[in-house]
């Protein structure tokens, strides 16, 4: 039996408290206040940081699953993922059930399933669908890339295609009051084509088919240098982007950002590449448990912010003094997070298993 790796349950945990983290400032009245002063730079900065969340989750597809061929058992696969959804789905839609009758709506839960609305954080898996379909096609494509430039060559071309737009397309280069506070148009020159920027799973999924083969040859103590130094580059272009407005969201800090790609690849080798022999036996238990309750706690984790941040907004009023609590709510969702999805799994394996049981006997 092959032993399980304990870095990708670190990763897939890592990557899962960037997410809730992240969602500290989308509940917390973060992008209602304006750009200007150290804590909201501190935030800018945090922000930008835990954006490397889902690619995180991509680049780790593409780590696992680089081998997968185009198989009838493969396929099948995505009823587990799709039953978790389900499950998930229907936790909040009775949230809303029981706390928030106004915004509740029997039809619009059962629509809402097929639209990808009534888990609030569910387009990830209308798009994790479409990716999970395409990796044995995509397989075909890396593994019969016979050589590292070739593979090389691929990624190069994704970014381009994906991630350079995100450098190129975001100035206006001859309005000098823009320069002085860019946050006063959202108008740009356009230097690339961007059509194929929102193929960036792709991209995401390719560099952790590329890490999985050939890792970054830096010293673990370079890579973590470049990991802080990215993060502070990060934060201080946003700030500057935003100065002086309501944090300005555009391609150069989304999913599809060369910045992001850069972080989240660093923080993944970095990541991946250590040592957790360590580890005790419970240790390892325990991250190979929040790993495989992942999707449930992500899809899960909008009720537990609802209710925690509806608590923090009242009890503070000043928005930039929130992010004192930043790690008990992140701690507090997480947990709950996480004892929700064991809920959810319990519930799906139990029904898989009664489900079985009964074809058995047919």
């Amino acid at each position: 039996m092959k032993q399980r790796n304990p870095a990708m349950d670190v990763v897939r945990s890592f990557a899962l408290l960037c997410v809730i983290s992240v969602h500290f400032f989308l509940n917390s009245g973060f992008y209602n206040e304006t750009v200007s002063g150290f804590p909201m730079f501190f935030m800018v900065l945090l922000r930008n940081f835990f954006m490397i969340c889902v690619p995180l989750f991509m680049i780790l597809s593409g780590y696992l699953l680089n081998t997968k061929k185009i198989s009838r058992s493969y396929f099948l696969k995505i009823f587990q993922t799709l039953g978790i959804y389900l499950l998930a789905s229907l936790f909040c839609a009775a949230y809303r059930f029981f706390f928030d009758r106004e915004n509740f709506s029997f039809i619009g839960s059962f629509w809402g399933l097929f639209n990808f609305s009534t888990a609030t954080y569910s387009w990830y898996i209308e798009m994790y669908i479409g990716l999970f379909l395409l990796i044995p096609f995509l397989n075909l494509i890396y593994n019969n890339l016979t050589s590292q430039k070739h593979k090389k060559l691929l990624l190069l071309v994704l970014l381009i295609l994906t991630a350079l737009p995100s450098v190129l397309n975001i100035w206006q280069f001859l309005n000098i009051q823009w320069w002085i506070r860019p946050s006063i148009s959202s108008n740009h020159d356009y230097l690339a084509p961007d059509w194929w920027i929102g193929i960036y799973p792709v991209t995401f999924y390719f560099i952790g088919c590329y890490l999985k083969e050939y890792t970054l040859k830096i010293k673990r103590s370079t890579n973590l240098l470049f990991i802080l130094s990215v993060a502070l580059l990060t934060g201080i272009f946003n700030y500057y982007r935003s100065y002086g407005s309501v944090f300005q969201n555009g391609k150069w800090n989304e999913y599809c950002s060369l910045l992001v790609t850069v972080q989240a690849t660093l923080v993944f080798n970095y990541l991946s590449t250590k040592d957790y022999s360590s580890l005790g036996s419970k240790t390892r238990k325990v991250l190979s448990k929040v790993s495989a309750w992942t999707l449930g706690a992500y899809l899960s984790s909008w009720v537990f912010d609802t209710a925690f941040y509806g608590i923090l907004c009242r009890w503070e009023p000043v928005m930039v003094k929130r992010i004192l609590y930043f790690p008990l709510i992140v701690f507090c969702v997480f947990v709950c997070s996480v004892l929700a999805s064991a809920l959810l799994n319990f519930v799906y394996n139990g029904a898989e298993k009664i489900i079985s049981t009964v074809r058995k006997k047919n």
